[in-house]
């Protein structure tokens, strides 16, 4: 089939799973500019306009680690899992005036700012804090508020929706290599929270990490489940191993290949073909994994997080602002 085809597959969204795998063998370039092409017919459907200098922009986000280290979990990857053995500054839950400064700094530059905590859930104790900090963020500043707070029933789901909080809840990979980073929770249990997430009318921002041994079939799987499950928002994440976890260990070993800049690009942009009309977002690892060619992938994106992460450091936002703005977008 050829690209055209594929594009106007895309616009109409039709796009199937057969026709993400057929993507793949496709030059990075000619993907990136689909996928840039299908972006800007729904930036310009959305806007109804036709004036490129109006909707070419990328939405930023921001995240602050509100809660470090400790989690029983085992995600191979994940430096703050008690099974890896990673040099990580560990904490309890911030409090909320330390939230809200940074908050009021991250304004300057962000449009959305998420609370991440460590763990497979929050306690009661942990939640009612983290309401309150919600509301105080909401009241002091314009910021958009996301919250990552693990598997989360439907009673604390409720309480996020009454303050229009969106829910962030990472699928990681495909559920058929699931297994094969953790076992300490199931990929149902992300599943059933995300599922309850849009049966309340919250908005949910789900994704995964490309680079955890996964085949290009599984990050287009993980796609059709996000698209099954209609979240709003799409978070990709590039792997950047840390060293004493496994996924480190494994990519050290050459028992897992460790990603390439150009393959990245490529799952980014069919992610965008695949999921036209969705928010896709470039998170953690691009600075670690693209290097230099950063500025490609804002050709396939809607949105961009900036600052640092949980465990690793960002690039600097001025930084990642001239690039957006040289790339000719707008933040």
């Amino acid at each position: 089939m050829e690209l055209l085809q594929f594009y106007e597959k895309s616009i109409r969204k039709e796009i199937t799973y057969k026709d993400a795998i057929e993507l793949w063998d496709y030059d990075v370039y000619d993907l990136l500019y689909t996928a840039y092409s299908v972006k800007k017919y729904y930036n310009n459907k959305n806007n109804n306009s036709n004036n490129n200098a109006n909707n070419n922009k990328i939405d930023l986000c921001s995240i602050i680690n509100a809660k470090s280290g400790r989690c029983p979990e085992n995600c191979a990857f994940c430096s703050q899992s008690i099974h890896n053995k990673v040099n990580i500054n560990i904490y309890d839950l911030k409090p909320k005036e330390e939230i809200l400064k940074y908050a009021k700094y991250i304004e300057k530059y962000s449009h959305r700012l998420s609370i991440v905590v460590s763990g497979k859930t929050v306690n009661n104790d942990e939640f009612e804090k983290i309401m309150d900090t919600i509301k105080e963020i909401k009241e002091k500043t314009n910021l958009k508020v996301c919250a990552s707070l693990g598997i989360l029933d439907k009673d604390r789901l409720k309480e996020l929706k009454e303050l229009n909080v969106r829910i962030h809840n990472n699928l990681e990979t495909s559920r058929d290599y699931f297994d094969n980073i953790c076992t300490t929770h199931k990929y149902d249990d992300k599943i059933k929270t995300i599922k309850t997430a849009k049966k309340l009318g919250l908005e949910v921002c789900s994704g995964g990490i490309f680079g955890l041994g996964e085949t290009f079939e599984d990050r287009i799987k993980m796609f059709e489940e996000l698209k099954n499950l209609n979240v709003d928002g799409i978070a990709l994440n590039i792997i950047h191993p840390m060293e004493g976890t496994k996924i480190y260990n494994l990519i050290a070993e050459n028992k897992i290949k460790r990603i390439t800049p150009i393959e990245a690009l490529k799952s980014i942009a069919i992610a965008k073909i695949y999921l036209p009309d969705r928010e896709i977002r470039l998170c953690g690892g691009r600075e670690y994994n693209l290097n230099d060619l950063q500025s490609l992938a804002l050709l396939a994106l809607d949105g961009l997080m900036v600052g640092n992460y949980l465990t690793t450091k960002g690039r600097n936002i001025d930084d990642d602002i001239k690039m957006i703005i040289d790339m000719g977008f707008k933040c």
